[in-house]
């Protein structure tokens, strides 16, 4: 799956929080952002929720230790990679980042099955 790098991801502010508050250098954080939002391809809905899934959810698709799992999702809140608003975890500003990719898939789905059908 394909989805928008920015090359500011390992010196953002964000990103050096998350590192600092897991005790982790700014490779293994970008890594962890890296599976988040490749998971968050194929798990969030197109406003970045995270509907019905829990920290331990989270923690094993990042692959990170599920018994550590409240800390790792605690980071990410903290550090603005996530929100967590009614009983929900959501990925921050996901639409502007990947819902607009997953709404132009969508569309080339229904187009090239419209295509087959009339073929």
């Amino acid at each position: 799956m394909w989805f928008e790098a920015h090359d500011s991801l390992p010196r953002h502010p964000k990103t050096l929080k998350l590192a600092r508050l897991l005790s982790l250098n700014q490779l293994e954080a970008v890594g962890l952002l890296w599976m988040l939002f490749d998971w968050g391809l194929i798990a969030a809905k197109k406003d970045g929720s995270l509907k019905g899934m829990e920290p331990q959810d989270i923690a094993m698709a990042l692959g990170y230790p599920e018994k550590k799992a409240d800390k790792l999702v605690s980071a990410l809140v903290d550090a603005g990679y996530l929100e967590y608003n009614d009983g929900t975890y959501a990925i921050h500003d996901w639409y502007d980042y990947a819902g607009k990719l997953m709404d132009k898939r969508e569309s080339d789905r229904k187009r090239k099955a419209e295509t087959r059908r009339n073929s």
